[in-house]
C-alpha cells in the first residue's frame, strides 16, 4: 500500500495558487469599495482560510484492505501530510494567509475529532481517529460538517474549503440525501473537494459531493492506492518425490 499525495490547487503555497484563489474569493466577499480601499491603504489583506476534513471510516472503507482498519490508518497519514502543507504565509507582501483546520470522521454516526484550530493542534488530534464500522450516511456527515464550519463564525471574509474522503457508497440517506446536503453546504459558501479513499468507489456518489466544475473539485483525486498482485513468475524446480513415513500411535 502506498500513500499518494494530491496537489490541490488551493493548498500548494510554493506555486502561489493558494494566494490567487484566496485573493479572488476575498474580493468577491468584499462588501464595499471602502473595504477594498482600506485593504490597499494598510498594504496587507487578511485572508483566513478554513479547511475541514470529513473522513469516512465506515465498514466499506475499513474492509477494503486487511487487516480491517488498515486503510483508515493510511487515510489518517494522508490527511496528516496534507495538513502539514497548509502553512500560514505572507504572499508577496500584500496577502496574509492563515489556516484553520478541523475535521470529523463518520459511518452511521459522526465523531468530531478536531474543532477548527491551528495546524499543529489538528495534527495532534488526528491520532484519535478510529475505525467506526457499520453503515455509511454521507448526507448526515455533510450536514454536520456544514454546521461545524459555520457555527459561531459570523465573519464573511473567511474562505471555506471541505475535503471529503470517502468511497461514495451509502447504506442510507436519513438526512435527505447527498445532493441536498451538498447543496446546503455550497449555499453556506463551502467549496467541497471529493477525494476517493481508494480505487474502489461509486463515482456518481463522489460527483454528488463535489462542487462544480468536477474537473477541479473531483478530478480522480485519490488518497491511498492499494497495491495489486503482479503477474505470476516462472515455476521453480521440481521437488523430490515424497517418502512414506511410518505413523506412531500413542
Amino acid at each position: 500500500m502506498c500513500i499518494k499525495w494530491i496537489d490541490f490547487y488551493f493548498c500548494v503555497p510554493v506555486c502561489g495558487f493558494s494566494a490567487i484563489v484566496c485573493l479572488k474569493l476575498r474580493l468577491r466577499h468584499t462588501s464595499s469599495a471602502q473595504d477594498t480601499l482600506l485593504g490597499i491603504i494598510s498594504g496587507i489583506i487578511d485572508c483566513p482560510i478554513r479547511v475541514y476534513f470529513t473522513i469516512d471510516t465506515s465498514e466499506t472503507i475499513a474492509l477494503q484492505e486487511p487487516p480491517p482498519g488498515s486503510l483508515v490508518e493510511s487515510i489518517r497519514e494522508f490527511t496528516k501530510i496534507f495538513a502539514e502543507r497548509l502553512a500560514d504565509e505572507e504572499y508577496r507582501g500584500h496577502i496574509q494567509i492563515t489556516w484553520s483546520i478541523g475535521g470529523l470522521h463518520f459511518s452511521q454516526k459522526q465523531v468530531v475529532f478536531s474543532q477548527l484550530t491551528t495546524r499543529e493542534n489538528f495534527i495532534r488530534n488526528l491520532a484519535s481517529i478510529r475505525y467506526l464500522g457499520k453503515g455509511t450516511y454521507i448526507d448526515c456527515a455533510l450536514k454536520n460538517m456544514t454546521h461545524q464550519m459555520t457555527q459561531h463564525y459570523t465573519e464573511t471574509k473567511a474562505v471555506l474549503f471541505a475535503v471529503v474522503i470517502t468511497d461514495g457508497y451509502v447504506t442510507g440517506n436519513p438526512c435527505s440525501g447527498i445532493k441536498v446536503m451538498a447543496e446546503k453546504a455550497r449555499d453556506q459558501g463551502i467549496q467541497i473537494f471529493s477525494v476517493a479513499a481508494s480505487k474502489e468507489i461509486d463515482e456518481f456518489g463522489m460527483r454528488e459531493i463535489a462542487n462544480s466544475p468536477y474537473e477541479l473539485f473531483r478530478d480522480d483525486y485519490i488518497a491511498v492506492e492499494i497495491g495489486t498482485k503482479g503477474d505470476r513468475g516462472p515455476l521453480g524446480p521440481k521437488g523430490e518425490r515424497g517418502r512414506q513415513v511410518p505413523r506412531i500411535y500413542v
